[in-house]
């Protein structure tokens, strides 16, 4: 029963060390692209001009 729950505890650690690892967190703020025109940031406008 012990080797069950520690068996399941390895493998929650693991998936939640994978999922972590997987995120972008490592590479900082520099991996972001924030696309910017003669008018400003894009995302900020998004909402008012349509985008095809």
């Amino acid at each position: 029963m012990n080797t069950i729950i520690a068996l399941l505890v390895l493998a929650a650690a693991i998936s939640a060390l994978v999922s972590y690892a997987r995120h972008d967190r490592f590479a900082g703020p520099a991996s972001a692209s924030h696309p910017v025109d003669e008018l400003g940031p894009i995302e900020e406008r998004l909402h008012l001009v349509p985008r095809g």
